[in-house]
């Protein structure tokens, strides 16, 4: 049919949501089964409410196998929409939904891979050493698709879904109908409940954790000021009194320099004389006195005498004296 672009069919800024759940359910057939086929399995499309009527909006439903099956694709027009088979491997199938030609919406596709086996099947080869032929493997997916601006007669039928009763089955596999999940605001309020409390522990468990380091942290608070109260105190010297202790302790000739070093007198002694030693030739030492004594004044002053003395001499007799490098006569009288 094809679409109308007239506004005025669709209810505008509206959305309408319908409920799918969609899955398999696989019965192990037991050992003595063919190896091709271990497994029955039902690959199907419900509505989670079971009075819901899903022919009130799905015109069909095609299934897309693995082509390994002789015939891969099933199109079913009336529900229960469902296909059953049997295989002993897991693979992903599609299911292709379209909608009723009053809704002029465009096909849903559905994936779902078919779960065969249980998650712990890893710890042995063999699946009878780890499944049974009563309880089955289900997987199973809710979701909801949404409408936008639907059609007026669509949203009618939509509405009308829960207002009939159903007239088929809600499965052809009986056994598979107790295994249908149940959807609902129950469900969700216990999940929210379970959270809450979940979060109630962890607040406590919090709160307890950081009192108790309060109490550990004042604990140590007090014994560190056990210890304080407890040491000697000693009295802080002052700088005056630090400044004339280093004094003092310069002026007792320790034998010992301002950094702290001995000194060697023999080695200084060396290093006065110019003798050579291992780090090079010795250089002169500076001896020079700051200070001359009252004695060695007198001594100067004397020497210096004479040598004038002998000076005035020399020039008033220069018969006597005796030119550089010559000796003078001696008078044999």
């Amino acid at each position: 049919m094809p679409a109308n672009n007239d506004e005025s069919s669709r209810l505008q800024n509206t959305t309408a949501a319908l409920p799918l759940a969609y899955g398999s359910i696989a019965f192990y057939q037991g050992p003595a089964s063919d190896e091709y086929h271990t497994h029955k399995w039902t690959l199907y499309l419900r509505s989670p409410d079971p009075d819901f009527d899903l022919s009130k909006a799905i015109r069909k439903v095609i299934f897309q196998l693995h082509p390994s099956f002789s015939v891969p694709t099933r199109e079913l027009t009336e529900p229960p929409f469902e296909v059953t088979e049997s295989g002993w491997g897991e693979f992903e199938a599609s299911m292709r939904v379209e909608w009723r030609e009053e809704a002029e919406e465009r096909s849903t596709i559905l994936t779902h891979g078919i779960k065969l086996y249980p998650q712990r099947s890893a710890s042995s080869p063999d699946p009878s050493a780890y499944m049974n032929t009563t309880v089955p493997v289900v997987s199973e997916k809710y979701d909801e698709v949404v409408f936008t601006n639907p059609k007026i007669e669509f949203h009618n039928l939509l509405l009308s879904g829960n207002k009939t009763k159903i007239t088929y089955p809600l499965s052809r596999e009986e056994k598979n109908i107790e295994y249908f999940r149940i959807y609902g605001d129950e469900d969700d309020v216990q999940t929210m409940l379970a959270a809450k409390k979940f979060l109630e522990d962890e607040l406590t468990n919090v709160r307890d954790r950081l009192l108790k380091a309060d109490g550990e942290l004042e604990e140590i608070k007090t014994s560190l000021s056990l210890i304080k109260s407890s040491e000697p105190v000693k009295p802080v010297a002052s700088s005056e009194a630090a400044a004339a202790a280093a004094a003092a302790a310069t002026s007792k000739g320790d034998g010992k320099s301002k950094s702290g070093k001995k000194i060697d007198g023999k080695k200084s002694k060396k290093k006065a004389s110019g003798e050579p030693n291992s780090g090079g030739p010795a250089k002169k030492a500076k001896t020079e006195p700051k200070v001359k004594s009252e004695q060695a004044k007198k001594n100067d002053s004397v020497e210096s005498a004479k040598i004038k003395a002998e000076t005035v001499n020399s020039k008033a007799d220069p018969v006597n004296s005796a030119a550089p490098g010559q000796t003078k006569p001696v008078d044999s009288k």
